[in-house]
């Protein structure tokens, strides 16, 4: 078979045959902008929380927590359909690639009607996971419309793997700024415009009208015909082979990332029991101020797993065993420099959210450095994950993500509360150390594949010479 080289497929080229140093930027830096802008939703919607006066941040905490509990199910789904797609556009199989899309879209619909579900037993559902009374009282607007969101994002989360499944992440880029623009517009006029009685659920309106934005564009690019994996009614499928296979490679990520999402939340309702709701705000905060890097840091490791799954599906060992320690540079070099910063300034950023309260000052403080430290962990976590999720391994990422926080971080956390009596910093405590010893495993995990790649029966094909197969690009750095 002949190679494809329509234009649209110049993207796949690059990652197959491309210099790496550019291609990891090329792919990397528009999802990294695209994962800047939702991160900056939860710190301006915080930033306004505590400037105009109009809720308390914890509230804000708990409930996104539970939100990113639920979300696990649709961002998994698009994780799994994802590689399976990119697997099959680096294999060149384009015609399978599509019907692939079509099935991830296919679920997608599904997924998108079972979570509206948990509006309606919204309050048991917030009980049952020991909510705070007030936070139930104030804020189940929020939670509503965050239910929507969850909704909407389904689809885009489709629509995102969809495109980082060709490498086509500039669109992603573009459509991002009005993304952003939305969202910062309108929650800047709900909270000190010439309204009366605003509360956080504005806030999360203006979160619905942005994330709609992105919804309507993603389903008019998904649906053109020009679009090289388009989706169409009639080929809308539950295409058994595919189904089967999306689902094997989601369903670890599902319940890693659902179980480590739901750690979050127990973990927020012990240190609420333990120190107190201002505990929660701060380590809000310290969470939200360290996601500026570790939003970075995902980028690269979600673009990384791209260029692995084409590239694994075009039979290119050596190249993936290069892409490794290119990520590697780039992923260590970006947590050092971001460690050492955050470190540096965390009074600043303490005195920011708290100018009145020194007690709270020194509370996110103490929190906030046992985060930062633990930054270069998250870097070489990354290194580690992007390889399993390129390669398929979602089951190693469920272990790790399991351990993490069951093995861990609970573990450390109650020790630091029931046993040394440590005060609030047994939080921050327990986050420095079961990042540390994840990150470590991760990247441990995944150089120890690496090097034995070759000797594996399953793999020792990525190191045939790759001149032979005429559908294969000669690989260079």
């Amino acid at each position: 078979m002949e190679v494809v080289v329509d234009k649209k497929l110049k993207r796949r080229e690059a990652i197959l045959n491309g210099n790496l140093w550019k291609t990891i930027l090329i792919v990397s830096l528009p999802i990294l902008i695209y994962n800047l802008c939702n991160y900056l939703y939860g710190i301006y919607d915080m930033m306004v929380v505590q400037s105009a006066g109009i809720g308390e941040a914890a509230d804000i905490v708990v409930l996104d927590q539970i939100k990113n509990m639920i979300s696990t199910i649709g961002g998994a789904i698009a994780t799994g359909g994802g590689i399976l797609v990119s697997r099959r556009y680096g294999e060149n199989k384009i015609s399978e690639a599509k019907r692939c899309a079509n099935c991830l879209f296919s679920i997608a619909l599904i997924v998108m009607g079972l979570t509206l579900l948990f509006i309606p037993i919204g309050v048991p559902f917030l009980k049952l996971l020991r909510t705070d009374q007030s936070t139930i009282d104030n804020a189940m607007g929020y939670y509503y419309i965050q239910i929507v969101i969850l909704a909407l994002t389904t689809i885009n989360n489709t629509f995102i793997a969809l495109e980082k499944s060709k490498g086509n992440t500039v669109k992603l880029f573009v459509l991002n700024f009005g993304v952003i623009f939305i969202k910062i517009g309108l929650s800047t006029l709900f909270a000190f415009g010439p309204f009366e009685g605003v509360t956080v659920t504005w806030l999360a309106g203006a979160t619905l009208a942005a994330q709609s934005f992105l919804f309507i564009a993603g389903l008019i690019y998904l649906f053109l015909p020009g679009n090289v994996l388009r989706i169409s009614f009639k080929a809308l499928n539950f295409n058994k082979s595919d189904t089967l296979n999306i689902i094997k490679l989601s369903l670890p990520v599902f319940v890693g990332r659902f179980l480590f999402s739901f750690g979050k939340v127990y973990i927020n309702s012990i240190a609420i029991d333990a120190y107190g709701k201002n505990c929660v705000g701060a380590l809000g905060i310290s969470n939200t101020m360290a996601g500026l890097l570790t939003n970075m840091i995902n980028s690269f490791e979600d673009g990384g797993s791209t260029i692995v799954s084409q590239n694994y599906g075009n039979k290119n060992g050596r190249r993936i065993r290069r892409f490794f320690i290119i990520n590697m540079i780039y992923l260590v070099s970006m947590a050092t420099i971001g460690m050492l910063t955050c470190f540096f300034l965390k009074e600043q950023i303490a005195e920011f959210f708290a100018p009145n309260d020194q007690l709270y000052q020194e509370m996110i403080v103490n929190i906030f450095k046992w985060e930062c430290v633990d930054l270069i962990f998250t870097g070489i976590q990354a290194v580690g994950l992007s390889i399993f999720y390129g390669f398929g391994k979602t089951r190693i990422t469920m272990a790790l993500s399991m351990a993490q926080l069951f093995a861990f971080r609970i573990p450390t956390l109650l020790l630091g509360i029931y046993v040394f009596k440590i005060n609030y910093e047994a939080c921050g405590i327990a986050m420095f150390t079961s990042n540390a010893i994840t990150g470590t495993l991760a990247f441990v995990f995944a150089l120890i594949f690496i090097i034995r790649m070759n000797k594996s029966d399953k793999y020792k094909d990525l190191f045939i010479n790759h001149t032979d197969n005429p559908n294969q690009l000669q690989p260079s750095l």
